[in-house]
């Protein structure tokens, strides 16, 4: 194997000779799993993994094979600096989709239609491997074409896929990022459960998780809150 090391990162010579071997025996935490695995490390205190820019693009194409869209990828660009990254873009296509929180989450009574398609479209999501990391309604956009809802996801970096259906322990926690322990939340949990055949305990385990998840970021909310008023 040959072996080129930045003259900055000379001092990690001995780990990167083993990164085969890293590969090989799944270590490391999987990004993005499909003709090429991405895999993030810790070493030193040091995360090394593509940047954001990149990560969206390789993203986008990992959505469309698997029969989801996002804004069409253009290009991804990294300045760099003395080796280091400095500043990322990425370029996509415009797209007049909306999002879909102020139909679902703005407006009473919500938009039933409009959360039951989404409650699809996430438990297909699902079924086919994707993992949306910021699965919240501003990331989230839709068009209405006829009686038909079609989605798009938007700030794909940081995503993850997997071999078959998304384990049901991280479905759960990604269902959680959607909004507060509300009607149109359990709605779609509702829906949501029967499209992935969920049993009641299932969905009183993924409403614990929830209930949990609010919790802790309220706590954090409080923390922050804090800190800021001591500054």
């Amino acid at each position: 194997m040959k072996l080129t090391v930045s003259p900055l990162y000379q001092h990690l010579d001995s780990w990167l000779q083993q990164v085969p071997q890293l590969f090989a025996s799944n270590q490391g935490t999987l990004l993005y799993d499909g003709r090429n695995q991405i895999r993030l490390f810790e070493v030193d205190g040091d995360f090394f993994r593509k940047s954001k820019a990149r990560r969206s693009y390789e993203n986008a194409i990992g959505l469309k094979v698997r029969g989801f869209s996002t804004p069409q990828e253009v290009a991804y660009m990294e300045e760099r600096c003395a080796g280091l990254i400095r500043q990322v873009y990425y370029v996509c296509t415009y797209t007049n989709s909306q999002p879909i929180k102020p139909r679902l989450i703005e407006q009473e009574p919500f938009d039933e239609a409009l959360a039951e398609a989404y409650a699809h479209y996430v438990a297909l999501l699902h079924e086919k491997g994707v993992l949306h990391r910021d699965l919240n309604p501003t990331n989230v956009l839709y068009q209405k074409k006829g009686e038909e809802y079609e989605f798009e996801l938007i700030d794909i970096n940081r995503m993850q896929f997997f071999d078959g259906c998304v384990p049901q322990a991280e479905c759960m926690e990604n269902l959680t990022l959607f909004w507060w322990l509300s009607p149109v939340y359990r709605y779609i949990l509702k829906i949501y459960a029967s499209d992935r055949h969920w049993t009641e305990d299932d969905v009183e385990k993924a409403i614990e998780v929830k209930r949990t998840h609010d919790k802790h970021w309220v706590r954090r909310k409080r923390i922050t809150h804090l800190f800021k008023k001591k500054k």
